[in-house]
C-alpha cells in the first residue's frame, strides 16, 4: 500500500520485450478514483528483439483507497496467457 496526494502522480516501469508479443497492460483501475494518464514504450536500442521497459503514468483524482491491477500477455490469446501480474495498492489523502 502506497499514499499519495490528491492530484499527486503515480509512475510505474515493468521491463517488457514487445518482440515476444507478450505487453505489460491495465487489467483494471478504479477511474473514479485515478486516471491513466499514459502508457510509453521505452526501448533503449532499435534492434530487432531487444528489450526495455513500458511507463504507466497515473494521476490521483478523488480520495480514497483503490488499486492498479496490470498484467503481461498476449491480447489476442486471453487471458489465458498471462504470464505475470502486477498489484498495486494506493491510498489518495488530502
Amino acid at each position: 500500500m502506497i499514499d499519495i496526494c490528491l492530484g499527486e502522480r503515480i509512475r510505474i516501469r515493468l521491463p517488457e520485450n514487445a518482440t515476444t508479443g507478450y505487453r505489460w497492460a491495465i487489467d483494471h483501475v478504479d477511474q473514479t478514483l485515478i486516471e491513466t494518464i499514459t502508457t510509453e514504450p521505452h526501448y533503449p536500442s532499435n534492434a530487432v528483439g531487444s528489450g526495455g521497459e513500458v511507463e504507466f503514468i497515473f494521476q490521483s483524482k478523488k480520495i480514497g483507497s483503490g488499486e492498479i491491477a496490470l498484467k503481461h500477455w498476449r491480447h489476442w490469446e486471453g487471458d489465458s496467457s498471462i504470464t505475470q501480474r502486477f498489484l498495486l495498492h494506493f491510498n489518495v489523502r488530502s
